[in-house]
């Protein structure tokens, strides 16, 4: 399981800062793979508002960090941390930023009609501390949130608001902190942290193992997470097995083929499947390792595609046997 903090308060170490580091570190100790990007920091050129998103699909900025990292770490991420004081009833100005970027996704969603293959499981958490008591002091923070987290695939499942929390340290003064943030990574990480991993491994990594994995997590999510490697990661995906992909409403967007040692963000998968590959030595020692000898198809036409999707989707409608075996 991987976490992804966004860090929305341009004060370093304070109240903001200080409760997702809380979170993130309860979550850690439970299994979790963390990461925190500082918005103030993060270098994100704001969102021109030009309209090209929703006529092309990705984003006209194409050098910031936000397209170059951010776009694929919210793609990543099983859950999505925002962390922000209220100002004016809303998020930081610094978060809003990164939030209005996202508008790349709204589009993929709303106007392409594609589903993010995390869909039915990614979650949304909001913190947010503030200095005054007013009774609607986080209904406009809650209302960005809400739409933030839709835009990108997760669904809002938890908030933690604190008010009266001002000078420097004081969220630590919060009687139940410790345990709204156990309440959470009981309800929502460790069942997550628990779920099958499978690695998904093709020669590049670049076409047979993402389309592998997201067929896999889409039809099991539930039960198992997935993610996909190289044994000599390409640089890019092939965008015929992206597009295809599309044409039935998945979207693999914003992913690159990783290593396969950095697939599970230095942990352990339960189960690798190595796809096409003739090779004796199991890719990983000591994980259990099956073969589905799929080969890469001749060319890259649409019917050639078709053909590849409908064999590996054979493959993974008999994954259930594995993952309805009783854990050892």
């Amino acid at each position: 399981m991987f976490i992804l903090g966004l860090q929305g308060s341009p004060r370093k170490n304070g109240n903001t800062d200080t409760l997702l580091a809380a979170f993130l570190e309860k979550a850690a100790a439970a299994g979790a793979a963390v990461h925190t990007v500082q918005a103030a920091r993060a270098g994100v050129t704001p969102c021109k508002g030009c309209g090209y998103c929703e006529t092309h699909g990705t984003c006209v900025i194409k050098d910031d960090p936000m397209s170059t990292e951010l776009f694929g770490l919210l793609r990543q991420a099983d859950m999505v941390v925002a962390a922000s004081p209220v100002y004016f009833y809303g998020v930081s100005a610094q978060l809003k930023v990164l939030i209005d970027r996202c508008q790349t996704f709204w589009s993929r969603k709303y106007v392409y009609k594609l589903k993010d293959p995390l869909v039915a499981t990614r979650e949304g958490v909001l913190l947010s501390v503030a200095a005054s008591r007013g009774r609607q002091l986080f209904d406009g923070i809650q209302l960005t949130a809400k739409y933030f987290f839709d835009a990108i695939d997760a669904r809002f499942s938890h908030a933690l608001t604190y008010r009266g929390v001002e000078s420097k340290g004081a969220i630590r003064s919060q009687s139940r902190l410790a345990e709204d943030i156990e309440a959470i990574i009981e309800k929502s990480v460790r069942p997550m942290v628990a779920r099958k991993k499978i690695l998904f491994v093709s020669r590049q990594g670049g076409c047979r193992a993402p389309l592998a994995a997201a067929m896999a997590q889409q039809r099991y999510g539930d039960r198992i997470r997935t993610a996909f490697g190289g044994r000599q990661p390409a640089a890019v995906l092939s965008v015929p097995m992206v597009q295809a992909m599309q044409k039935i409403g998945l979207d693999l967007g914003y992913r690159t083929p990783l290593a396969m040692d950095q697939a599970f963000y230095g942990m352990s998968p339960d189960l690798v499947v190595t796809i096409g590959t003739t090779d004796t030595e199991p890719p990983m020692a000591g994980v259990e390792t099956v073969n589905w000898p799929i080969p890469n198809p001749p060319g890259m036409e649409e019917a050639q595609m078709e053909g590849l999707r409908l064999a590996i989707g054979n493959h993974v409608d008999r994954l259930i046997q594995w993952i309805e075996r009783p854990s050892p």
